[in-house]
């Protein structure tokens, strides 16, 4: 126990790779429950829906023209690169005078991508990664391009790469005819960049959008302090600035930190930011916004062809979202329809999807959305468009949107969602990441919110939850591949033991409390298996049910893999993109 504590749990990278082991140990150890899980959801969807496997429908094409299309992708290693994928061959199976061919590309680090493995792929390439060579990066995309003749472009872009794809289109349509489904470099500049964002806004759109200052060394930020002290004295100022990060900084991205402050305040801000290794510099600026509370927090993702919109998804959002629904939420519907209409008058064309993050407040009793800043990519949140109907429609209006097609996606969003109450919503879900919820934060497992320990200390007054009959059948079902899964995690739970009770142990619940807490968590845990109308999987489909595997057990174990290699600081596992979430990572 000493040796244990002394040499592996301080913090270094011997302890970052101790926990990479056993985070590995375990997700290869849960590969019954995956392959129970696969089984049972076969089981149950037969059952439910009789043998209606997705196949191209029959039909006479002799007289109909074939629609040919060739379409590449990037970010092949996340789940929203994989259901733009499905919702591509969707559409080709559905539709036969439709044949597509799909291209997923990725950089080497995520060679073994769970999209590489999927059915509805007709080639993966590796390409090589902006961070390493931004012009190589675009070179190798435009090569992919040209030796598969691509007809569309689109790219899934994590946030180093929207700017690099937008440079490509003038190049891609031009010399190759290759249609871009992304916004020109002017635009994406503009869209991607916070402070230019909230002044394109205000300034150029006459949009509602949060006061903005960018700031680009620390004397500016002590005189930004200094006016804002003035105003809040006098009245002017109506709400805090708070100081963020331009770039995205996965160290302050929550420090919520706001001027006007005191002068020792603000200086140990500014040195903190500059020992962890983010000043504020010419190169680097930061960005002072006015700051919001009170308010809902929403995500939007919007479909744009040529200034026109073509379907929108908006969700409750929160700063590591990975539970999606679809609502409708009017300010943030008539703020988008004011944004488009403000595109339409202006010079610039906008083509692309991108999402949209906003605070909405109620203002003299009326709901008012305010656009707090702008990622010009897809979001996860595209993957509920997740019934086989909405998938192929979705499919249809990424390369061949109408107006008829417009109005069908309407009308099944109503029917998916608008009619039914909060606890019937179709909620978009990784296993494993809902799975580990189950347990309690910890050195090891860290997949709960912050405020998990009051909700844990709330859970003591409930009784166990009732098991419906179908789900007593799923439990029965996975008993066999949890005593594999209990006998092959021996050891790891005997580490975890002698590691919990060398520190002391926990102090705010006891053992059996938490255990109970636990089964209860467990209890709605299967549940949510058993609701297959309310609860999707993000990377499950029917129809292609390799990636589910090859996700959670493949491409996630390499990237552990990795760290075991260089030690490097993490925090968790990130399922929807596949990653190892590392701290000052992308």
């Amino acid at each position: 126990v000493n040796f244990l504590h002394s040499r592996i749990m301080m913090p270094g990278k011997t302890y970052h790779r101790f926990r990479a082991i056993l985070h590995l140990w375990i997700l290869e150890a849960l590969i019954p429950i995956s392959l129970t899980y696969l089984v049972s959801q076969f089981i149950l969807r037969m059952w439910r829906n009789g043998l209606s496997a997705m196949r191209r429908r029959e039909g006479n094409v002799e007289d109909k023209e074939i629609k040919q299309y060739t379409v590449v992708l990037t970010g092949g290693k996340m789940s929203k690169t994989l259901h733009l994928v499905r919702s591509l061959r969707s559409y080709s199976i559905n539709n036969e005078n439709v044949d597509v061919k799909i291209v997923v590309l990725e950089t080497k680090k995520f060679r073994y991508s769970a999209s590489r493995f999927s059915r509805c792929v007709d080639s993966f390439e590796v390409i090589t990664s902006p961070r390493e060579s931004p012009e190589t990066y675009m070179e190798d995309i435009f090569s992919a391009c040209r030796k598969h003749r691509a007809t569309h472009f689109l790219p899934v872009a994590a946030p180093v790469e929207a700017l690099f794809d937008a440079k490509l289109k003038n190049r891609l349509e031009g010399e190759l005819g290759t249609k871009v489904l992304h916004m020109d470099h002017a635009l994406c500049s503009i869209l991607d960049d916070k402070h230019s964002f909230g002044n394109f806004l205000r300034n150029e759109l006459d949009l509602r959008s949060p006061r903005t200052h960018k700031v680009t060394c620390n004397d500016e930020v002590r005189k930004y302090n200094v006016l804002f002290r003035e105003e809040q004295r006098s009245g002017k100022l109506k709400r805090n600035m708070i100081l963020k990060n331009l770039s995205y900084d996965p160290i302050h991205r929550l420090d919520l930190f706001q001027l006007p402050v005191s002068d020792d305040k603000l200086e140990s801000y500014l040195e903190r930011i500059t020992k962890d290794g983010n000043p504020i510099t010419e190169s680097e600026p930061w960005q002072l916004q006015e700051f919001l509370a009170r308010g809902s927090e929403y995500a939007a993702m919007i479909v744009v062809r040529s200034n026109r919109l073509v379907t929108m998804t908006c969700c409750p959002s929160s700063a590591s979202q990975l539970n999606y629904i679809h609502m409708e939420v009017p300010s943030v519907r008539k703020w988008t329809e004011d944004f488009m209409a403000g595109l339409r008058k202006s010079e610039y064309t906008l083509t692309g999807q991108l999402c949209f993050d906003f605070m909405v407040l109620n203002e003299g009793n009326q709901e008012v959305a305010y656009p707090i800043e702008c990622n010009p990519r897809v979001h996860t949140q595209c993957t509920i468009y997740n019934s086989d109907d909405v998938r192929t429609v979705l499919g249809s209006l990424l390369l061949d949107d109408t107006v008829e097609k417009e109005e069908e996606m309407i009308e099944l969003l109503e029917r998916d969602y608008k009619k039914k109450s909060n606890s019937e919503l179709i909620n978009v879900y990784w296993f494993y990441n809902e799975f580990f919820k189950v347990i309690p934060n910890f050195w090891l497992l860290t997949y709960n919110d912050s405020s998990d320990s009051d909700r844990r200390s709330k859970a003591l007054l409930q009784d166990l939850p009732g098991l419906s009959n179908r789900a007593i059948l799923i439990a029965l079902m996975y008993a066999p591949a949890a005593i594999i899964s209990l006998i092959l995690l021996l050891p790891v739970l005997v580490l975890m033991y002698v590691a919990h009770y060398g520190s002391g142990g926990s102090t705010d619940l006891s053992d059996g409390e938490h255990l109970w807490i636990m089964m209860i968590k467990l209890n709605m845990f299967l549940n949510r298996l058993t609701n297959l109308d309310e609860n999707i999987e993000g990377d499950f489909w029917m129809y292609d049910p390799l990636p589910f595997l090859a996700k959670n057990h493949v491409q996630v174990a390499s990237r552990l893999l990795a760290t075991i290699r260089t030690g490097v600081e993490w925090k968790k596992i990130d399922f929807a993109i596949g990653k190892v979430v590392e701290v000052g990572g992308d």
